[in-house]
């Protein structure tokens, strides 16, 4: 894969892209699919809302080593409701590292250009999905078709790209 073809898409295209690999990472490592349900929701709509502020704040509250902080619920939690909480409370006590460091890199590409424009190509998140890309080789994960995520142009919206329903897209939801 010539990772200079993410230039032609947009921040929204590549963040969808980055949820695909975790898709994709959740499939490699045999996980039930139906566990994962909650935070593909949640990661999903970025591709899709208008606030990627609120999406951020949900992705930053998803990643397992933020939501294990704590042992119980707490009214600092923005997006997700105390049954989502314990739900995922339960399901991140054994999970693969690569899980962990994924979201991590999701939420990280999604916050690449918080506050800024985007000019030229994008650069931080092009350096952000690299990290995530890599992260998912070193773990011999697959990566997905890249042609999908292509119809998301860095042309639209002055790089962010259109809103699309993203979920079209998930292997899982």
């Amino acid at each position: 894969m010539n990772i200079d073809t993410f230039k032609l898409i947009s921040f929204r295209g590549r963040v969808a892209y980055g949820i695909s690999c975790f898709e994709n990472a959740l499939i490699s490592l045999k996980y039930n699919s139906d566990d994962w349900k909650i935070v593909l929701r949640y990661l999903w709509e970025f591709t899709s809302s208008n606030n990627l502020e609120d999406c951020n704040s949900a992705t930053a509250e998803l990643i397992p080593e933020n939501l294990k902080e704590t042992t119980t619920y707490d009214e600092d939690f923005e997006r997700i409701s105390e049954d989502e909480y314990l739900s995922l409370y339960n399901l991140y006590q054994n999970i693969d590292e690569s899980i962990n460091i994924l979201l991590r890199d999701i939420h990280e590409l999604g916050v690449s250009h918080a506050y800024t424009n985007i000019s030229g190509y994008g650069e931080r998140s092009m350096d952000a999905l690299e990290t995530l890309i890599s992260h998912m080789l070193n773990n011999d994960f697959p990566l997905p078709d890249i042609d999908p995520f292509l119809k998301s142009s860095i042309e639209e919206d002055e790089g962010w790209g259109d809103e699309f329903n993203g979920v079209k897209l998930s292997k899982i939801l």
